[in-house]
């Protein structure tokens, strides 16, 4: 990763639109729902060393940021047909709606308290209201299922686009990444997801990041093949004193998921066309369903823990193990990807306005 000289990979041929389709960013999104599912087992098995869960939490947990750093990045790649009110329009029928519909078991689970309760916060400022107003405050909040703040945070960007846009249009004004880079280090990502707007402000540099990534990325690649030891030795600095240091700096997370953003998608574009074609199939097909698994895959994964409670398993199956870890990760993935794929034969093009995908 450190040669001198500078490699021109052979871009991977596919059958997309060369100047609408960058595979290594496909191939990327497919590697980040994957994360997403697994930051979100972690919470749900019974670790015996808080060490190890802390290690865990930190290499593997904070998938979002891949998340949101391809939604920048594509935002911005994108931008050149830009239109408020149809990409307003967009995001209502294809992640808004989705939301609504799928947030309804979840919904009805939590206010009557049944197979999946609401968490503490919540209770605490919300149950005492209205049932209409505590629906409400769970589509706002997103409190109903652990991966659905993400909904009304990443609502805020879109609203936000113009603003977004004339960043871009302007790149002088990209100069305020180091200031926003530094709220992101000194305002952590809210531990139990209960601000949305504390969110946003965390988040905020990662998305532009993103952004800023795409609009330099014929020259950005170029830089990383002369830095990339730097970046990967900052990589390690951040992750160990976050593993190091008690109580644990939460924030610098996202700053050295952000670096590893950088070099994922240098190394995915470096090596795409030595990479197997069967390996851009699978990523590439992740990376299309990937808002459906992202909808879908919590409920599968409370279904196991459900059963694991109700039916009594054996303790081995709710320890964290590397056995254990696989099958809850492969059964919400496998469940998530029938579920999307039954959904998609019965709705056909519609499905995107059930479930994204």
């Amino acid at each position: 990763m450190t040669d001198k000289t500078i490699i021109e990979p052979t871009p991977y041929k596919n059958t997309k639109n060369s100047s609408k389709f960058l595979r290594y960013i496909h191939n990327f999104r497919g590697f980040a729902i994957l994360t997403i599912v697994a930051t979100h087992i972690i919470p749900t098995l019974e670790w015996g060393d808080e060490r190890v869960e802390k290690i865990t939490s930190i290499l593997i947990g904070n998938g979002t940021v891949y998340f949101i750093f391809i939604a920048g990045f594509l935002f911005q790649f994108l931008s050149s047909k830009y239109e408020y009110k149809k990409y307003l329009s967009k995001k209502l029928q294809y992640v808004i709606l989705p939301y609504l519909l799928i947030s309804i078991p979840a919904i009805i689970f939590c206010i009557a308290r049944k197979i999946y309760i609401p968490p503490d916060w919540f209770s605490a400022r919300f149950s005492d209201w209205s049932i209409p107003g505590q629906i409400i405050m769970y589509l706002l909040t997103g409190a109903h299922l652990p991966p659905f703040w993400f909904i009304p945070m990443i609502t805020i960007f879109y609203i936000i686009s113009p603003i977004l846009l004339w960043v871009d249009r302007h790149p002088q004004a990209y100069r305020i990444l180091p200031m926003l880079l530094t709220i992101t280090a000194v305002v952590p990502r809210p531990y139990q997801n209960d601000n949305v707007m504390q969110s946003f402000v965390h988040f905020l540099s990662v998305y532009m990041i993103g952004m800023f990534c795409s609009h330099y990325r014929d020259k950005l690649f170029l830089i990383v093949q002369k830095k990339n030891l730097w970046l990967l030795i900052g990589f390690v600095i951040l992750t160990a004193l976050e593993i190091a240091i008690v109580p644990r700096p939460i924030a610098i997370n996202s700053l050295s998921k952000l670096i590893l953003c950088v070099l994922i998608i240098y190394v995915l574009w470096l090596i795409e066309s030595r990479l197997p074609k069967k390996f851009h199939e699978i990523m590439g097909f992740l990376a299309e369903l990937s808002f459906g698994i992202y909808f879908l895959h919590d409920y599968f994964i409370i279904a196991y823990s459900g059963a694991a409670n109700k039916f009594g398993f054996d303790p081995f199956w709710t320890q964290a193990n590397p056995l254990t870890f696989s099958l809850i990760f492969f059964t919400a993935v496998g469940a998530s990807i029938v579920s999307i794929l039954i959904v998609k034969r019965i709705f056909g093009k519609n499905s995107r306005f059930v479930i994204g995908s």
